[in-house]
Formats: C-alpha cells, structure tokens, sequence
C-alpha cells in the first residue's frame, strides 16, 4: 500500500493532544464504561499512584473532558469523577480517527 494517496488521512492532530497520553487514556475509558466512579476506584482500575492519578485528573477537568464532584462522607471528602459530554465526544472522535487509520 502506498501512503502517496489522498485517500487515508493521517494527521496525527485530528486527536487531541490530551489524548495522547496513556494514563489519561485509560482514565477516559474507565469513565466511559461507567456512570461515576470514586478516586479510590478509579485508581485501582487505572493502576496509578495517588499523585499521578491527581495530576492527570486535574488536566482532564481542566479541558472539561470530565466532572469532579466532592461529598463529605464520614468526615472526609469523598471525590467522585464523570465523564463530560465533551470527553465523551472526545473519546468517540479518537475512536472514529484510530478506526480509520486501520480500516
């Protein structure tokens, strides 16, 4: 196959830059396979530490691809985070993009 033709499109910006990341990657796609999900939780399934797990979180909420919601539970505050419609349509963009660069 050549990759002279117009026919494939291959431009890495059709992704967004946060995108690109594999931690913030697999945070979109916990996400997306659920409603809500606590910090505890969420780290668990992403394998990541406390501190990397916050920083990553804070971009994300910063582009507006997720929403974080803080409740007091037992005199604590309990952190639960949620995919945006943005980061929802973010992830289907990627997806649609990675799809046809391998279709």
């Amino acid at each position: 196959m050549s990759l002279s033709g117009d026919y494939l499109d291959l431009d890495h910006k059709n992704i967004d830059k946060l995108m690109a990341n594999r931690l913030r990657l697999a945070i979109l796609a916990a996400l997306h396979n659920s409603d809500e999900t606590d910090f505890a939780s969420l780290k668990n399934a992403v394998r990541a530490t406390d501190g990397n797990l916050s920083v990553q979180l804070k971009l994300l909420r910063e582009a507006g691809f997720i929403l974080v919601n803080k409740t007091p539970s037992g005199g604590r505050e309990q952190t639960y985070m949620a995919l945006s419609d943005k980061g929802r349509m973010a992830i289907l963009n990627w997806k649609r993009v990675v799809n046809g660069w391998f279709a």
